[in-house]
């Protein structure tokens, strides 16, 4: 949902966006209608992606600890977006990759938590170098 409230910025600066689920093509396209999100939805139902990229299983004080239960509940309160049905493994944390069209990867982002996710400014500014390099 953060990325897709921004897009249009990312459209403008020439990057292209793919967000990468844990689910089957089904559960993309219901999220995408549930949500009316317009960004391109990959799923890997195997997580080989998050392997590759370095993501890791969260331990438990990293998925439902009180400080993060509080700082989801404040941004979930803030963007209007509540916690859906998970979909795959409850403990795979995320990441943000910006991968360059030569395939490289300049700039990663590996979730430490659950509530560890960089601002869409500072993805789109490591985008941004990618591009000039």
């Amino acid at each position: 949902m953060q990325l897709h409230r921004d897009r249009h910025r990312f459209e403008a600066a020439g990057v292209r966006l793919a967000v990468i689920g844990q689910g089957k093509p089904e559960d993309a396209a219901a999220f995408r209608e549930k949500q009316g999100v317009d960004v391109r939805l990959l799923v890997d139902p195997d997580r080989r992606s998050y392997k590759v990229a370095g993501a890791k299983l969260a331990v438990f004080s990293e998925l439902l600890g009180p400080r993060l239960m509080w700082r989801g509940l404040r941004r979930a309160r803030a963007v209007g977006v509540s916690q859906g049905k998970t979909i795959g493994h409850p403990a795979q944390a995320g990441g943000v990759l910006v991968v360059a069209p030569d395939g490289s990867i300049p700039w990663a982002h590996m979730s430490r938590d659950a509530g560890d996710v960089p601002s869409n400014d500072e993805v789109l500014d490591a985008a941004r170098v990618a591009a000039r390099s």
